[in-house]
């Protein structure tokens, strides 16, 4: 079914959500091709990106669930359970391991209370390795939104967390 058509495939949400996605689709030359603006807009109005979630795109857009399953899982934008106020992104590569990524990461857990990809207990903060923030003479870096962390040693995290509040 094409684009010009979005009506044509399933439709498992409910309106104005339905239409909202419908719009998004008529964009794009093929269902599928609307995955990514469909699956944040999901996102943003649910919170995160269930299985149920993830079946219920993959009949709207016509596709196997395995292909939603694969975007969702590729993709570090998005979140298969609730995640806190706060999403914080330590990076794990060479360069910040080269200068202490792992005892920062470590020390967040700690002051934290969680494991990776966990959410404090509060609720406030998700701790989110993440592979590369591209901030690599900041190293050791994290982010939350728009605010940049760097040069953290397992010192400063109690700093960050404590500008998370």
């Amino acid at each position: 079914m094409s684009a010009a058509n979005p009506g044509a495939g399933s439709k498992p949400f409910p309106s104005p959500l339905a239409e909202e996605l419908d719009r998004i689709v008529a964009r794009y030359p093929h269902r599928a091709a609307a995955m990514l603006p469909v699956l944040t807009r999901l996102q943003a109005e649910r919170g995160c990106l269930s299985d149920e979630t993830i079946e219920q795109t993959a009949a709207y857009l016509q596709v196997p669930p395995s292909q939603v399953h694969g975007v969702v899982g590729f993709y570090s934008m998005y979140d298969r359970a609730p995640i806190g106020r706060h999403k914080l992104y330590v990076c794990k590569t060479l360069s910040c391991r080269l200068r202490g990524a792992e005892d920062v990461i470590k020390s967040f857990e700690t002051r934290l209370g969680v494991h990776r990809g966990e959410t404090s207990a509060d609720g406030k903060v998700t701790l989110v390795p993440f592979e590369c923030l591209g901030l690599c003479d900041i190293a050791p870096c994290a982010i939350v939104g728009e605010k940049r962390f760097g040069n953290l040693t397992p010192e400063t995290t109690a700093k960050v967390l404590e500008e998370l509040q």
